[in-house]
């Protein structure tokens, strides 16, 4: 059974740290980010008011997502991973799941990505599926031909309610 929680201990970060490493070395070489950051530096980002997940089965980190604070409005979803022997069993759906349930809790409009439709297929589908859409660009990346997708997350009845 694969379980989700929030990264918060020193453990964690570690663990989160060695997946992020994982993840940039199973990119296409086209697609890498450049340098990993390190761990003191991942605690200090995703341990306060951005978040990070691990996905877990039998104790064991096989998977990952980070969401983090574009704008006021706006949340980014960041290096969605799991291991490739661990594909398959639902994690990377319960990652994303994790990371727009965060976003909505913390008061986001709306959670966006980047991702390749071409390269990263399978990611492309599982972000279609739960809801996402393609957009305007929202940043620069660093490589060629990115997908830019974006999940609202507030309609705007639901804003127009909040100010009665």
């Amino acid at each position: 059974m694969v379980r989700i929680r929030k990264a918060e201990s020193v453990s964690d970060f570690r663990k989160l740290h060695e997946l992020f490493v994982k993840y940039q070395a199973d990119l296409p070489k086209d697609l890498r980010l450049g340098n990993v950051p390190d761990i003191r530096d991942i605690t200090e980002r995703y341990g306060k008011h951005d978040a990070a997940f691990l996905a877990t089965r039998d104790g064991k980190p096989i998977g990952c997502a980070a969401v983090a604070g574009l704008d006021a409005e706006t949340a980014v979803m960041l290096r969605l991973f799991v291991t490739p022997e661990s594909r398959g069993l639902g994690a990377a759906r319960a990652l994303v799941t994790a990371a727009i349930a965060f976003a909505r809790e913390s008061g986001y409009h709306r959670i966006v990505l980047d991702t390749s439709r071409e390269l990263l297929k399978p990611a492309y589908l599982l972000y279609r599926s739960l809801g996402f859409q393609e957009c305007e660009p929202f940043g620069s990346v660093s490589y060629q031909s990115p997908t830019f997708m974006e999940l609202r997350l507030r309609t705007h009845k639901a804003l127009a309610d909040d100010r009665i």
